[in-house]
């Protein structure tokens, strides 16, 4: 069973795993992608409002390790930010969504009634179902990232699986390049 990672261990400064490493091949999780978009930068008061509880939400799945979080990760490009967050199941996504003794279910009744029709602020989400044998991995030089970070770990990439092929569809691995050359 993974453990979800803690606030300290969720940032840039983890040791580098150095070489070609890929993910459990029988990994299971949930993707879910969520955001949040300025829509009005004028509207700062909304804005900082939604960001303060997607804030909130974060923290306090990292502090609470029995909800369901493995790990996650948030990106800002221009007037958009983006937090990518593995969870074990969906069944635990939806359990946090809809629970009243926490963060998210009180933020999204506040937004409906602040936000909702204003276009100040937009926000979205996507879910994908992360089955064994259906994704491809890589990572060069990285720390522990992504859904190999979310799972446990890389792992290094053994004979048979050099290939994005090969590691998703199970063919014959024939890597684009020698991956045992520099």
């Amino acid at each position: 069973m993974f453990t979800p990672f803690t606030c300290e261990e969720n940032v840039v400064t983890k040791k580098i795993n150095i070489g070609r490493q890929s993910t459990d091949p029988e990994a299971e999780a949930i993707v879910f992608m969520l955001g949040m978009r300025m829509n009005r930068l004028r509207s700062i008061g909304q804005i900082a409002r939604t960001g303060m509880a997607m804030g909130r939400m974060l923290t306090e799945l990292f502090r609470s390790g029995d909800l369901g979080l493995l790990s996650a990760r948030t990106f800002v490009s221009g007037r958009d930010v983006m937090v990518v967050q593995y969870w074990r199941s969906a069944e635990e996504l939806q359990a946090y969504a809809r629970a009243s003794d926490h963060q998210h279910l009180p933020a999204w009744k506040a937004f409906n009634k602040a936000v909702r029709n204003s276009a100040d602020v937009g926000i979205w989400h996507e879910t994908y179902r992360v089955s064994p044998g259906m994704y491809e991995a890589i990572y060069v030089n990285m720390p522990s990232f992504g859904l190999a970070g979310a799972t446990g770990g890389p792992q290094i990439i053994g004979a048979g699986r050099h290939s994005a092929a090969a590691r998703l569809d199970g063919v014959a691995d024939e890597p684009a390049l020698d991956p045992t050359a520099v």
